[in-house]
């Protein structure tokens, strides 16, 4: 939530597409080096960016980094409609219009927000100059997740169903169970890879463990500082509790809210401009060598693609160091 975590370059607006969203802005001190957009993933918000944010902005870089649909300063709305990803996407360049960026953006997505990056790129490509995926990869537009489909997929390709996680997420009042058991919730889902194998992935797995209010270690990637900060912008008592982050899950892998359109609308699932993967180890538990493979194929200009040394989905805090360097060396190149 930019307006708690960074009060200084904290922003909102009401944007074109009638829109409220929050944002940290951060100006730059290189114009050549241009802007840098961080599309956050679940369940976080524009603070999981804040190693990122800070290590650009002294490298000189514009940055805008925005609470996304459903989370922190930004609109809530407890309709699915709003969370199809050629909406979002309006909003986003809108964003960028209100902000006076008429150049290209690099783009830079985490979890959900690459999944999201994705269909910005297919619907906006004269927007972006560069596109980098961190720990999911790009997902060409119009392709809905068939749950069965993935299961037997996973269950071959790691051995358990990975993806079990997201038939809770389209439960109507997941969030209820979620927002009741926070710690529990939090420690688990930003806790160590075995757990998140163990109780997180597969399916009934995590509801039975918020049930129970289990705890797993606090994560060594976060100071008890930082949590607390977390605490305020995930508080359910201010409005800023799990229904909205949820709905994503249930617009487009549950209703498949935009899909369809996205079919309709011819979209170029090709990526015109240079691109960066950046994965876990893998060695993880959940690394598929097919979804690596996915953004090189897709991408016509160059792509390149780096594993980290940390086996957690939370590269972004957990191996903030390696992240910043390659993505660093990366978007120096254009």
């Amino acid at each position: 939530m930019a307006s708690i975590w960074s009060p200084t370059s904290a922003k909102s607006a009401t944007l074109s597409t009638g829109r409220t969203y929050g944002w940290v802005s951060i100006p730059g001190s290189q114009s050549s080096k241009g802007t840098i957009l961080f599309l956050h993933g679940f369940p976080s918000a524009s603070y999981d960016w804040r190693h990122q944010t800070d290590h650009f902005s002294a490298l000189g870089y514009r940055i805008l980094a925005p609470d996304l649909l459903g989370y922190g300063d930004t609109d809530k709305p407890a309709e699915l409609e709003p969370y199809a990803f050629k909406s979002m996407a309006a909003d986003i360049i809108a964003l960028l219009d209100y902000e006076g960026v008429e150049e290209k953006v690099h783009m830079v997505g985490h979890d959900f927000g690459s999944l999201f990056l994705s269909q910005i790129i297919n619907y906006h490509p004269g927007r972006v100059r560069t596109a980098s995926f961190l720990a999911v990869n790009y997902f060409p537009p119009g392709e809905p997740l068939d749950i069965e489909q993935a299961k037997a997929f996973c269950e071959e390709a790691v051995g358990f169903e990975r993806f079990g996680y997201i038939r809770f997420f389209n439960e109507e009042d997941c969030w209820n169970l979620m927002d009741d058991h926070l710690e529990s919730f939090f420690t688990l889902f930003y806790g160590s890879e075995s757990d998140t194998a163990m109780d997180f992935y597969p399916p009934g797995k995590l509801e039975a463990w918020l049930k129970a209010d289990r705890k797993a270690s606090f994560p060594g990637h976060m100071t008890a500082a930082e949590k607390q900060l977390r605490d305020q912008i995930f508080d359910p008592s201010a409005g800023r509790g799990y229904r909205g982050p949820t709905n994503w899950y249930k617009a487009r892998f549950g209703q498949k809210i935009g899909v369809e359109q996205e079919q309709k609308d011819g979209l170029d699932p090709y990526i015109l401009c240079p691109t960066l993967y950046v994965e876990q180890a893998p060695t993880s538990k959940v690394h598929m060598p097919y979804l690596t493979e996915q953004t090189a194929k897709y991408t016509k200009a160059e792509n390149i693609t780096k594993p980290v040394k940390t086996e957690s989905h939370w590269i972004i805090l957990d191996a903030a160091k390696e992240v910043n360097q390659i993505l660093e060396d990366f978007l120096a190149r254009y």
